[in-house]
């Protein structure tokens, strides 16, 4: 799938990689994807992306298009602020409910030269803590965030109270 995913991309037939999309598992054609972007490293699979939104936008989409920005395409000016705005649109269309849009914030506050601010991430990872009590990675960054914000002291029985009580 690799191979054919590169030459549609590459020959800018969109409409035959969105076709093969709908025909395949959608976690596998996005490793397949990402991995084709890998070896050609070309921003045609950006454009591709962009393309297929027009015909239908989805979180998954957005992902789709944050992964190849911080992943083969990580080295663009500008990718980690795109990748920004996509962490962002897939967030806003699965309503703040979908862990793994949340998660791909804080990996743009753990960059070398983070998008985000210790304040965002620390409000991200109790968004995410919220929907997944046991998201060691939210966990981490609350803690780290809050010793670098005036010591802010987190008490996980509380985001587990607050939980229950959104709920």
């Amino acid at each position: 799938m690799q191979d054919l995913i590169k030459k549609h991309v590459l020959s800018g037939q969109f409409e035959s990689v969105r076709r093969l999309m709908s025909e395949t598992d959608f976690m596998e054609f996005e490793e397949a994807y990402i991995s084709s972007a890998h070896e050609v490293e070309s921003i045609m699979f950006y454009t591709c992306i962009l393309d297929m939104m027009k015909h239908e936008e989805t979180p998954e989409m957005h992902d789709l298009a944050f992964l190849l920005l911080v992943y083969p395409l990580s080295d663009l000016e500008g990718a980690l602020d795109s990748a920004y705005y996509h962490a962002e649109s897939s967030i806003n269309l699965s309503d703040g409910k979908e862990v793994k849009s949340l998660l791909q914030m804080l990996l743009l506050h753990a960059v070398p030269e983070p998008v985000i601010s210790d304040k965002e991430a620390f409000d991200i990872s109790r968004k995410i803590l919220k929907l997944d009590p046991n998201n060691s990675v939210a966990r981490n960054v609350l803690k780290e965030t809050a010793k670098r914000m005036d010591n802010v002291v987190v008490d996980f029985n509380e985001l587990n109270r607050s939980r229950v009580a959104d709920q």
